[in-house]
């Protein structure tokens, strides 16, 4: 047999079958092109890695990506071999060798696997550039691109290795098949590839209170202080959770649902329909015949649905965090009269526009006799020095005037606080939270104030997130009065002086920032908006980056075997739909019937997965987040954006499967 030629026409013959498997693998070697271009790419790495952070999350991840790499395409491997047993077993038949077969296979996979080098090479040049491209602009870098090769031999060489690398393990695993299994078996191996699962209706029952008792736990975390992941502790409790929501998801796929199927069979009316009596039945063989297969998946989606969702959250969260931790422009604490001289002409040297706004607010620090304080009163250390951030702040509430409070939400644009706010009488005030309580039992409270030899009751008439100091300069902030502001500054001096700087004309100046941490000597009391969230993309979009590599493989993985598995599964029932035809049913009704099988193996996986991502994306964010924006539902926008995005990738594999199958069933 001549191999190369033989190779070729299977492939060309079959290439409607294969264009998919080729693309995807494609796809992959083009993620781990792109992942290895950039771990080599010592310029990026200078400018985002200080501290070799980045290179060991390279190195870690990498050992994650080739080993997903060689199970993905060692998966497909077994899937193209198992549909095409019959035709090896009629090649043995005609005298060929099992040797000689084995070299056939591997020249295929050889071919199959130079060609999505070559494209993965050109692609993952493209998309390694894109990602240096994206990064500069994203941390405002100044990279030299003509140091940046656009093919990266080093990076050439360690993929061919690699893909040369997975070649070989294919050819041994399909080597071991091949000598493993007899001529009979080869020829009937197609038919009972995966061992059937038996259902019964106590695995049912246990698979179906296991799933609801793991959600129930996850759900326990909404009770706060009084939960059992606080009172027993995070990991206790998260362990026997994942493993309910485990077994309970295997059996509740391998028992639950076919067994649901089964008793609905039972109501003769809604199952006696011209497509539910093809369907049920059908459902109920593949999910048997190919169980294992499905709970593969439906974990797989919820890795990557949980990890995507976690991982958006996780970027977007410090970034909305920025507006409390740092709401205005530039802040810092001020001595003298001469530091405001020296820091407006700093800032004139970067910015003439007259937008430009210099509020300074004097905070009193007055103590309190009240039985019942807010933790704000006293949480909180001090930034002198390193050694001084274990030391507790002096507890006390921080006042600041209603005048001074207005003035800085109008610079910093924050309208809508504005609008809501109403005039303070001298024995009210607005208390500043740290984070949100439980049931905002601050409201009404009465706290007397120490003022002189005096002691003034104040009433909080409101409760608010929304501080206009950053919590570095001013935890325990208390908005009171005017008047009684001035009854305080005229027995006291001011605890500290700041100085806020806004205006659009210095938004994402981090020359300016830099300047005035200069002139301040490094101060940790200077804090500045955009510099904050400049800060955080360039401590977390590396991570994230690298992270992505494996979630987008998760999904093409995900999308490429379902495609195969239904592709397969209606290619070996074509005489079925044939004789459906030949009964009367139409080619719109043949296509309902396959869409509805097709999308019940789509839904299963995204549906599993998806409630796993919402709890999982739950206890993350009420465990192991700190809490200072409450939970408002915009918070949650990336994680339903993650979510869109899965639901559209699995769409569109969804749609190309569809169509796929169609093509081979109705084509006559």
């Amino acid at each position: 047999m001549h191999t190369l030629s033989t190779a070729f026409k299977n492939l060309k013959n079959n290439f409607s079958f294969y264009a998919l498997y080729l693309l995807s693998v494609a796809f992959v070697v083009t993620i781990f092109f792109a992942f290895t271009s950039f771990s080599m790419n010592k310029v990026m790495l200078e400018k985002i890695s200080n501290d070799g952070r980045v290179e060991t999350m390279c190195n870690t991840i990498s050992v994650f990506l080739m080993a997903f790499v060689v199970f993905y395409m060692s998966y497909s491997n077994r899937f193209f071999l198992r549909r095409r047993t019959k035709e090896l077993g009629i090649y043995a038949l005609l005298g060929y060798r099992k040797s000689t077969i084995l070299s056939l296979l591997t020249t295929e996979n050889l071919l199959t696997c130079t060609g999505a080098f070559i494209a993965g090479i050109l692609l993952g040049s493209f998309f390694h550039k894109g990602i240096v491209f994206g990064i500069t602009k994203l941390l405002d870098l100044a990279v030299n691109n003509s140091e940046i090769p656009f093919f990266n031999p080093n990076a050439i060489m360690k993929t061919a290795c690699f893909i040369f690398t997975v070649i070989i393990v294919l050819a041994l695993s399909n080597s071991r098949f091949l000598f493993k299994t007899s001529l009979m078996d080869l020829v009937r191996y197609e038919k009972s590839a995966e061992k059937k699962m038996k259902f019964h209706a106590v695995l049912s029952v246990i698979g179906f209170l296991a799933v609801i008792s793991g959600y129930s736990l996850a759900l326990d975390i909404l009770r706060g202080s009084e939960s059992l992941w606080i009172t027993v502790g995070f990991y206790p409790v998260a362990m026997p959770t994942f493993a309910l929501i485990l077994s309970g998801t295997v059996l509740f796929i391998a028992s639950f649902l076919p067994f649901v199927v089964q008793a609905g069979k039972k109501n003769k009316r809604k199952f006696y329909t011209e497509t539910k009596i093809i369907t049920a039945p059908a459902f109920i063989y593949r999910i048997r015949s190919n169980s294992r297969t499905l709970i593969m998946l439906t974990l797989l989606s919820a890795a990557a649905l949980t990890v995507s969702s976690v991982m958006a959250l996780s970027l977007y969260y410090p970034i909305a965090a920025v507006s409390r931790m740092a709401p205005s422009e530039i802040e810092c604490r001020i001595e003298t009269e001469s530091e405001i001289t020296a820091i407006k002409q700093i800032v004139s040297t970067y910015s003439s526009d007259a937008d430009v706004t210099f509020l300074q607010t004097d905070i009193y620090k007055v103590a309190s006799s009240g039985g019942h304080l807010p933790m704000e009163y006293s949480i909180g250390t001090s930034k002198g020095d390193a050694d001084n951030e274990k030391i507790l702040r002096e507890a006390g509430f921080e006042c600041i005037p209603y005048s001074a409070y207005k003035a800085l939400l109008e610079a910093q644009g924050r309208i809508k606080v504005l609008e809501q706010l109403a005039t303070l009488n001298d024995n009210e005030c607005i208390l500043m939270k740290y984070q949100p309580s439980s049931d905002n039992n601050e409201m009404g409270d009465i706290y007397p104030l120490l003022i002189g030899n005096e002691e003034i009751l104040v009433t909080v008439t409101m409760v608010t997130l929304d501080n206009p100091i950053s919590f570095a300069n001013s935890v325990g902030t208390l908005v009171i009065s005017d008047d009684l502001y001035h009854t305080i500054a005229e027995q006291s001096v001011p605890a500290t002086k700041i100085l806020s700087i806004n205006g659009k004309s210095i938004e994402d100046n981090e020359a300016l920032f830099q300047a005035l941490s200069d002139y301040l000597s490094g101060s940790p009391y200077l804090q500045g908006n955009s510099h904050r969230i400049h800060e955080i993309f360039s401590l977390s979009s590396s991570t994230f980056l690298l992270i992505g590599f494996l979630v987008v493989l998760f999904f093409v993985a995900a999308g490429s075997i379902l495609y195969f598995n239904n592709v397969s599964a209606v290619t070996d029932s074509k005489s079925d739909y044939e004789i459906l035809w030949k009964m009367g049913y139409t080619d719109k009704k043949i296509k309902k019937i396959i869409q509805k099988q097709t999308a019940a193996f789509f839904g299963i996986p995204f549906l599993f997965g998806l409630a796993d991502c919402v709890f999982g994306t739950l206890v993350y964010k009420s465990a192991l987040m700190q809490n200072i924006l409450g939970n408002s539902p915009l918070l949650y926008a990336p994680t339903m954006a993650a979510i869109m995005l899965t639901f559209l990738i699995y769409l569109g594999y969804y749609c190309i499967t569809v169509h796929t199958c169609c093509k081979s069933v109705l084509t006559k």
